[in-house]
């Protein structure tokens, strides 16, 4: 009986070891791939500077077009000194690809050796020599022979008691393919 059982163990085990497991399936053709484009670059060639201004004793504003007016309320344009200048962007990249170009929706300058501060805001936008539009009305935009020109304009607007002095700041432009 003992040599029955182990010859029956023995072949239950070889039947389990020589089965054939059916778990595996092959797939063939399947695809990869990639494209290639040209990295955007983009340079401000211009920056965005409204000027030298003569303020009073209450607030105002200075709104710049893309053609570079300058339209003042509460302060008056001075001739002399820093002149005004439109923000140009410079783009290149891959000749007929579509990006977007984002501003901030305000930048904040700070008087040079102080915390006082102003806010430009209300963006203007000129695309490729299209005409001017409003900021957040600027769409899809193209890379017509792997080139774009953005200019921009905005609203600087003057508090009450503004110190005098000179203002700068930093904003960040962000332009990406769609």
């Amino acid at each position: 009986m003992k040599k029955i059982l182990i010859i029956f163990s023995v072949i239950c085990m070889m039947a389990v070891f020589t089965t054939k497991v059916m778990a595996q399936v092959t797939l063939t053709g399947n695809t990869a791939g990639a494209e290639l484009v040209t990295a955007l670059t983009i340079t401000n060639t211009t920056p965005l500077h409204f000027g030298v201004l003569a303020i009073s004793a209450s607030a105002g504003s200075v709104t710049l077009s893309t053609a570079g007016v300058r339209t003042p309320t509460g302060c008056t344009i001075v001739a002399s000194g820093t002149q005004k200048t439109v923000a140009k962007f410079d783009l290149t990249g891959t000749s007929g690809a579509t990006y977007s170009f984002t501003l901030p929706a305000s930048i904040t300058v700070t008087k040079v050796s102080s915390t006082e501060t102003m806010t430009i805001d209300n963006f203007v936008v000129k695309v490729d020599g299209a005409a001017q539009v409003v900021y957040g009305s600027i769409g899809t935009c193209t890379l017509t022979a792997g080139a774009s020109s953005i200019l921009v304009g905005g609203k600087l607007n003057i508090g009450a008691t503004q110190a005098l002095g000179v203002y700068a700041g930093t904003y960040t432009v962000v332009v990406d393919y769609l």
